[in-house]
């Protein structure tokens, strides 16, 4: 089951309507004719990472974080849309989110304090389109559910190009997971606050693969490039296991 359909059989039903809508303007469905040196670009903190792990990996902090040396490589090689002047990973949020994603889904992983590269990192750092698709197709999964409604909301209006205001998507979010029965731990309804919340590190991510074009210290707006509109698309055209709400 594709995820557009999964998320379906758990909406309100007076939500269908206005949702498909919303998704045939996201046309989701079409193929996805970015090029291979585009997806390449939206690849480069990814592929710097798996490279420089590479064959011998990388030893590790006792803290299990990313040596200093490696965290100040990494923040002088790319804008991580960050503070600048950090030298430890855990000032350095957006790279540590990026490391943790990249084992999530298999790329990498950690063994005796070193972190290494799985077989099938190895099998990807160099192939841009298969990294870029591997990529597109795990960026939803969570271990809540909550959060992987949430990004997968995200990307339908990623998809779509609407509009640029960062209120607006998060607005929109809200009402997209109310809908799907979501409610704020006190149970009053979710507000956009509580939405931001839910994707913001997936957020993050995606805005190092260039899903958002940057603009310096504007955060009130999220321009979708049109690599980020692809990347979103092929995300969407994941098969997914659908859930069980008992």
């Amino acid at each position: 089951m594709k995820v557009i359909q999964e998320l379906e059989t758990r909406m309100h039903p007076d939500a269908i309507a206005g949702f498909r809508l919303v998704v045939a303007e996201a046309r989701v469905p079409d193929s996805i004719l970015l090029p291979e040196r585009a997806m390449a670009r939206m690849l480069g903190q990814v592929q710097w990472i798996l490279r420089r792990v590479g064959a011998d990996g990388i030893r590790l902090t006792k803290a299990g974080h990313l040596p200093p040396a490696v965290v100040v490589q990494a923040s002088t090689e790319f804008d991580w849309d960050w503070p600048t002047g950090a030298n430890r990973e855990s000032n350095l949020l957006p790279l540590a989110e990026l490391r943790a994603h990249l084992r999530a889904v298999g790329l990498l992983r950690v063994s005796k304090g070193v972190l290494l590269l799985t077989s099938r990192g190895r099998a990807l750092a160099e192939a841009p389109r298969q990294l870029w698709w591997h990529l597109a197709r795990t960026i939803h999964l969570s271990r809540k559910p909550a959060d992987s409604d949430a990004i997968n909301l995200l990307l339908v209006l990623i998809a779509r190009r609407g509009f640029d205001e960062a209120e607006l998507f998060t607005q929109m979010l809200a009402l997209g997971l109310e809908t799907l029965g979501w409610v704020a731990p006190d149970g009053a309804r979710l507000s956009s606050h509580v939405a931001m919340a839910l994707v913001a590190p997936k957020w993050r991510l995606l805005n190092q693969l260039g899903v958002f074009a940057r603009t310096p210290n504007d955060y009130r707006h999220w321009t979708i490039t049109p690599g980020g509109a692809a990347f979103a698309r092929a995300a969407l055209q994941t098969d997914v296991e659908s859930r069980d709400d008992d």
